[in-house]
């Protein structure tokens, strides 16, 4: 059971505090990623959360960099995810409860500020499509690679405060053409050839166009929301992703 005082969404990351230039504040939950919490607590307390990922994701995700290096945030996610595996209604009241206490607060002091949800930072749970309706005055966004999600929500069986960029994984690229050709954003990960310590001082990160489709940068903020449509977000590997060479980084000379 949470604590009264724990606050399951946090804005403390690296990324979304660019968005705030828009005057947009972003809220993001973190649980422990891929199936540590199954290694954690075995199946009756763990769940892997990111039932589509590739090899390669999993290893560079952004829960194994950055703050998710320390252990008492690790742990945190970990208690998170094995409440949301106990009882994911009461888990997803609590995240609702939590956004509806931070859509008033900032009403009333920052009225001319709107609040972003991204409510699988470090997942692909659907937590933020099952309670976006109860919160229209938010914008509800997530990445995910369930192509599933894609075609339902072509469908218009999510709320309209509700966006999804599918995402790159290095083995599902069949599956981001089938999201471009509906009209969804692909983010994707893309290093040159060249990037390294001697690497000219023009070098374009990105391509123009991949997939066939014109390529724009997604490291600006994280407001996938505001990105114009289709069209591949590119975004820039860090950590131990800048040596990848699976596939999941893009890499090539453009």
């Amino acid at each position: 059971m949470a604590a009264n005082n724990q606050q399951l969404f946090t804005s403390d990351n690296a990324k979304t505090p660019k968005g705030e230039k828009h005057k947009i504040k972003t809220f993001v939950l973190y649980l422990a990623s891929g199936d540590k919490s199954v290694q954690a607590f075995g199946k009756r307390g763990g769940l892997d959360v990111c039932p589509n990922r590739s090899d390669a994701c999993f290893e560079y995700c952004i829960d194994n960099q950055g703050r998710g290096n320390f252990d008492a945030v690790k742990l945190a996610r970990l208690r998170k995810t094995k409440q949301y595996k106990l009882n994911p209604a009461k888990f997803k009241g609590q995240c609702s409860a939590e956004i509806g206490r931070k859509i008033r607060w900032w009403a009333n002091n920052r009225p001319d500020w709107k609040l972003a949800i991204r409510a699988d930072g470090t997942s692909d749970l659907g937590i933020g499509r099952a309670i976006c309706d109860q919160h229209p005055e938010a914008a509800f966004y997530d990445y995910t690679k369930n192509i599933g999600v894609v075609r339902k929500h072509a469908k218009g069986h999510y709320s309209k405060n509700y966006h999804i960029t599918f995402s790159w994984s290095g083995e599902n690229k069949l599956n981001c053409l089938e999201a471009l050709l509906r009209g969804y954003n692909v983010a994707v990960p893309f290093r040159h050839l060249l990037a390294g310590p001697h690497q000219p001082k023009k070098l374009r990160w990105h391509p123009d166009e991949f997939l066939s489709f014109p390529v724009v940068s997604g490291e600006n903020d994280d407001l996938r929301f505001l990105d114009p449509a289709p069209v591949v977000v590119a975004l820039s590997p860090n950590g131990r992703a800048i040596h990848d060479d699976s596939g999941f980084v893009v890499r090539g000379i453009w």
